[in-house]
């Protein structure tokens, strides 16, 4: 018999860290961090919209009531066939204007008028969960503003403001709102293939009545953080990169924005052009990955087959062990 228990000895012994191995293999992994399901779309509001006379040239999504009237467009530069390209979660009101290349969904009730739907339809659906999606991408903002700075930040006297990145992969600014709102001038310059994070502090922001000026960096790899902004005031501007501003009302009237525009909720006549941030941001943390896609997803076949073989191992131990029993018997 202590010939036996000397022979399963060793089998006994190597289930266990292998078993362990497997556990850690099969370890979730943190997702790139992302815009989410706001990454299509050129403008997204968690809450309500009214926009009076103006154009949306991508997908507009909008969590909340959405009213827009008096000769607008969605989704002029788009392709044909573009799916929903007009989202809204409550209620729709829409008025002589006209939604191309996609079709129009809307989650409450629709007071349509005057409108033209080339290349798509109208029709009562819920495609996206709003909620999950708002949860994830304030997540993303307090992420992105908790980041320690890589660039310089430069305030002059004279108002303008100065950007320098150094960077090849990742550049990031802290900034502040009250600067902001007084400035004349904003220069950005980085390198070309960097993304870039600009994080503006401030509850009351403003931007209003100045140029930008970017050197050597991609509008479409540069993103506005306003992580607690809950007022936004922008006119008279033309912004170069997307803005990221989940908390914030934002009164947006007499300009364009170059970029992907995330909003509490949105009011006013500015016009959205559909160049879409496609820069690369850091990882969060995985719990806070949980909302990028609402969709639940099935395990990955490498993982079940990592479960499978530490279960398998598990009932050879026990078995090993209850024949040690016997033999000691």
């Amino acid at each position: 018999m202590n010939m036996q228990i000397k022979q399963l000895l060793p089998k006994i012994q190597l289930v266990f860290p292998l078993a362990a191995s497997l556990t850690i293999g099969i370890s979730t992994q943190a997702t790139a961090a992302s815009l989410g399901v706001a990454s299509d779309y050129n403008v997204f509001t968690l809450g309500n919209y009214n926009q009076v006379s103006t154009d949306v040239e991508g997908k507009l999504a909008v969590g909340g009531n959405a009213t827009f009237t008096g000769g607008f467009a969605v989704g002029s530069k788009l392709s044909s066939g573009s799916s929903n390209v007009l989202v809204t979660g409550g209620n729709l009101t829409l008025n002589n204007g006209q939604v191309n290349n996609g079709n129009t969904v809307y989650g409450g009730t629709a007071n349509v008028s005057g409108v033209g739907f080339p290349n798509g339809t109208l029709s009562k659906g819920n495609p996206i969960d709003f909620n999950a999606a708002g949860t994830y991408l304030k997540d993303l903002s307090s992420h992105l503003a908790g980041l320690t700075p890589t660039g310089s930040t430069t305030v002059q006297s004279w108002g303008g403001i100065n950007l320098l990145g150094n960077s090849s992969s990742l550049n990031i600014f802290n900034l502040s709102g009250t600067a902001l709102s007084k400035t004349n001038y904003f220069e950005l310059n980085a390198n070309n293939s960097s993304t870039v994070v600009v994080n503006v502090s401030g509850k009351d922001v403003s931007m209003k009545n100045f140029g930008f000026n970017l050197m050597n960096t991609s509008k479409q790899k540069v993103i506005y953080n306003f992580y607690e902004a809950t007022s936004l005031d922008i006119s008279g501007i033309g912004i170069e990169g997307s803005i990221l501003a989940p908390l914030a009302a934002v009164n947006f009237n007499n300009g364009q924005i170059n970029g992907n525009l995330i909003a509490g909720s949105l009011t006013g006549t500015g016009e959205s052009h559909n160049y879409l941030f496609n820069g690369t941001l850091p990882d969060m943390p995985s719990k806070e990955n949980t909302n990028i896609n609402p969709v639940k997803s099935v395990p990955e076949p490498s993982t079940l087959v990592g479960l499978g073989l530490v279960g398998t191992l598990f009932r050879i131990s026990r078995r090993q062990r209850k024949s040690l029993k016997t033999y000691e018997c």
